[in-house]
This record gives structure tokens, sequence and C-alpha cells, in this order.
């Protein structure tokens, strides 16, 4: 072989390569309009805890949800707790007011809570 068609390809995979690398995007400009959800949802009576079935006049509902929110609230909701419910490597926690966010080695999650009958928030998750 040359060194001429060995060069062409080099080149040629390198360019394949370099296409089939998935671009730099910058963050996506906010346009208003809802995003999907990842997550799940409990409801219950009493607290968290104790595993008791709602009532009409005691049903709470707790929220956890994953993905890139869950991300972009933990980076917003700063800085870590001194105290965590965990002390595994690499796991953080942060709260604000009801809202507790945390990550670790599956990536992001955040949890908050719902008291139906008052319409007022709770935690979501029990620690």
């Amino acid at each position: 072989m040359n060194a001429h068609l060995i060069m062409t390809a080099v080149v040629g995979i390198l360019a394949i390569h370099a296409y089939a690398q998935p671009a730099k995007t910058k963050p996506e400009a906010w346009d208003g309009r809802p995003k999907p959800l990842r997550g799940d949802s409990q409801v219950y009576g009493g607290t968290l805890s104790e595993g008791i079935p709602p009532t009409s006049k005691d049903r709470k509902v707790a929220f956890m949800f994953i993905g890139p929110l869950a991300k972009q609230l933990f980076g917003q909701i700063g800085p870590d707790t001194k105290v965590s419910c965990s002390d595994a490597e690499g796991y953080r926690e942060r709260r604000r007011g009801d809202l507790t966010c945390t990550q670790d080695q599956d990536g992001y999650s955040c949890y908050f809570g719902l008291d139906v009958p008052t319409g007022k928030s709770t935690h979501g998750s029990i620690c």
C-alpha cells in the first residue's frame, strides 16, 4: 500500500469516528412547555413509616422523580446536608423545606410529599 492510500484511509476513519460521536449540546432554552417526568408516587395514611391505608381525612402522597429535573433541582438547592440519610461512598443529600434531593451511583432523585386534605407539602421520604 502506498502512503497516500493509507493516509486517505486514516482520514476517512477519523471522519467517521468524529461524526458518530454525540455532539456537545448547549442547555435547552426554556420554552415554558411541560416536560415528561420519570418517577413514582405512593398514597398512604399516617406517616410513610407506618404503612397504613389512607382515609378521606388522612391521605398523603409521596412523590419521587429522577432524571434531568432531579439533577437540576439538586444543583439549585445546595449545599449538601451535614447529616444525611446514608454514609455510603458517593452519596450526597440536599434539602430545602420538604424537598429532598440525593445523588448516588444511580444518579439523581428528588422526594416531596403532599397532605391532600390540607394541601400542604410534607416530606416525601423516610429518613
